[in-house]
């Protein structure tokens, strides 16, 4: 069995690691002694902005695997349950791949599991998304009415983990190379340059 484990969390905030998804999803493929291959990125499930997944999904539908595990329903994607239910369908019946949801219990293996409980957390995943949209949203009027609201993006250093970019540096004892290593599953908008490494590793961030 070739399988590709696939993680993915909203962003890289340091609450929200992909390396919690990968350590399941790694344990569930050696214990069934299957041949693996992994595949981590920071994006918005409900935007779609998963690069890596859509990459991986055209080696799928060339045969390069048997089996897509994914850690929950949520993680693989919070589109609108059409799109998702779709591309499921093209994953499972046209390219003949086997989809796993380790914590939801689902499998295509499994008639029941598959036909009643992929339904339900396709659709789970989207209102989650919707209804979390809508408290940020509720959460910004009220700051705004308070007079509490300073608006913008959060700065770019509230945005990287400053520990792994040290940790990271301390293994490669090299600036681009932690760059590289650190950007590998970041979306644009959270990577970091060589220059940014040297900053954190000389203390001026």
């Amino acid at each position: 069995m070739k399988a590709l484990i696939y993680a993915r969390c909203s962003t890289s905030e340091s609450r929200q690691d992909v390396e919690v998804q990968l350590k399941e999803l790694r344990c569930y493929c050696r214990h069934h002694n299957w041949d693996y291959k992994e595949e981590a990125e920071y994006g918005s499930g409900y935007k779609g902005e998963q690069p890596r997944l859509n990459k991986r999904i055209d080696q799928i539908r060339k045969g390069h695997f048997d089996a897509l595990i994914v850690y929950s329903m949520d993680r693989f994607s919070r589109e609108h349950p059409r799109k998702v239910a779709e591309l499921l369908n093209k994953i499972v019946y046209d390219y003949k791949c086997r989809f796993i949801s380790l914590s939801d219990g689902i499998d295509s293996a499994d008639d029941i599991k598959w036909h009643i409980m992929r339904h339900m957390m396709i659709y789970f995943s989207n209102i989650y998304s919707q209804r979390l949209s809508e408290r940020v949203t509720s959460g910004i009027k009220r700051a705004k009415e308070k007079g509490t609201y300073k608006g913008g993006r959060p700065k770019k250093k509230d945005k990287v983990n400053m520990e792994e970019v040290k940790r990271i540096y301390e293994e490669t004892k090299s600036m681009r190379k932690t760059a590289e290593t650190y950007n590998q599953s970041r979306y644009k908008g959270n990577r970091i340059s060589r220059m940014y490494v040297k900053r954190i590793i000389n203390g001026e961030i």
